[in-house]
């Protein structure tokens, strides 16, 4: 290993695509990662540092990701500097550090030739509207994005943005209720990926994923996603899924025994769960949010067909959300 480890300083003048050509003949697969985060972190070549952004933040080394975006930043070449400004966003949009509303702002001004970065961009962008539920936005995106992420061919990152598109395409799939092609999708970023950021993230929407289908599964992918969630110390998604998404799951699944939260909504879905409509009526007079969710537990407590039915148009007619709509119109089928 030491020849190939002084064969390997000889290539930090090499661009990032010969270093992979070289590790793809030279080296173990299972060493690969180490090596290329090695690399790109000493290599002086200008468009290595721009995918090094890309390699970095995919297998979750962020501390490294924000060194690597000052080190872009100071670069003379206005390329390096774009891909420096979409990572300051991504990392801001991680780190929850700036509204979504002005995330989408900063990223629709990016004027760029470079392709990858304009499809690593593209992605980004419809993270963003998934975030504020305009599921809608991807019809009008997803078929531009494909086109272009045929013409990446660097052999890092091709692989990279196109785990990217495999989460895209599940959240397509998943919104439009076609669940076959969605966790087909799902699962291939799954296996895919190695930032435990998106893995988090991908294990709680796999597991509302099977709310129609069975709690076993649901409540695995729950705590598959709280593990990841813990080993970064993202206290927020941790707190989602214990005071939000269990409570969600065990009442759905009239599983609701000794489940606590201080989400007002959700102790009302509980309470729907055990039966006690009166105690779900009061909690839900306290709740000030206006969502298609909250409709759906108020129409539910109230055994409301109305109320039931608007929470169906809003999930198709404001979010194209025909997965979530199936709740009302399961609820109004039942009455």
């Amino acid at each position: 290993m030491s020849n190939k480890e002084d064969y390997r300083k000889q290539q930090l003048n090499l661009d990032a695509e010969a270093y992979f050509y070289w590790l793809e003949s030279h080296v173990d697969k299972q060493d690969h990662p180490r090596l290329l985060r090695d690399f790109f972190m000493t290599t002086n070549d200008a468009y290595s540092q721009c995918v090094a952004l890309e390699f970095l933040y995919m297998y979750g080394y962020f501390d490294l990701v924000e060194q690597m975006i000052e080190k872009n930043k100071q670069s003379k070449n206005k390329v390096n500097r774009d891909w420096a400004y979409v990572f300051e966003l991504i990392m801001a949009k991680l780190n929850r550090q700036v509204h979504l509303e002005l995330l989408l702002e900063g990223a629709q001004r990016l004027n760029t030739e470079d392709p990858a970065l304009s499809c690593i961009n593209q992605v980004f962008i419809i993270s963003i509207h998934f975030d504020m539920f305009e599921y809608e936005i991807l019809g009008n995106k997803l078929d531009r994005l494909l086109i272009q992420i045929k013409t990446i061919s660097h052999p890092i990152i091709a692989p990279l943005i196109n785990q990217r598109l495999e989460l895209v395409l599940f959240h397509n799939y998943w919104r439009r209720n076609e669940m076959i092609l969605a966790r087909k999708h799902g699962f291939n970023a799954l296996a895919g990926t190695k930032n435990r950021y998106v893995l988090a993230n991908l294990h709680i929407n796999l597991s509302l994923s099977y709310i129609f289908d069975e709690f076993e599964s649901a409540i695995f992918h729950l705590n598959e996603s709280k593990k990841n969630a813990e080993s970064l110390n993202l206290t927020w998604i941790i707190d989602m899924i214990d005071n939000q998404n269990i409570p969600f799951l065990c009442a759905h699944f009239n599983r609701a025994c000794d489940i606590k939260t201080p989400v007002k909504s959700e102790q009302a879905h509980l309470a729907i769960a055990r039966g006690d409509l009166k105690l779900a009526q009061h909690l839900l007079s306290e709740v000030t949010e206006d969502t298609p969710f909250t409709k759906y537990y108020v129409g539910r407590a109230y055994q409301d067909r109305r109320i039931l039915l608007q929470a169906y148009n809003e999930f198709i007619e404001k979010r194209s959300d025909h997965f979530f709509a199936r709740l009302p119109l399961t609820a109004l089928k039942a009455l």
